[in-house]
């Protein structure tokens, strides 16, 4: 017992029994919060042309659907690159 203690003192890594052990510790406390906490997206991607026309037309109160419409595009499109771009900035 001793022994033991003096290497936990030592070797500050044998003071857990494992990596789960730690992180259930994490889990209990979120699930008390409403679960794992979320990272606030920060959206540096730089706009491509097609990305910024759309940004342009959304800047102008334009509806996405109106939008891809205009530029040829599907409603998808204009949809997924809202989303991936964070559109209108």
């Amino acid at each position: 017992m001793k022994q033991i203690k003096q290497d936990k003192t030592d070797n500050p890594r044998l003071e857990t029994r494992n990596r789960y052990m730690e992180n259930g510790a994490k889990s209990k406390e979120n699930g008390k919060l409403g679960g794992r906490p979320r990272k606030e997206p920060v959206n540096n991607l730089p706009l491509t042309k097609d990305a910024e026309v759309l940004n342009r037309m959304l800047q102008r109160k334009m509806t996405v659907t109106d939008a891809a419409d205009i530029m040829g595009k599907s409603k998808k499109w204009a949809f997924n690159m809202k989303k991936k771009y964070d559109l209108p900035r």
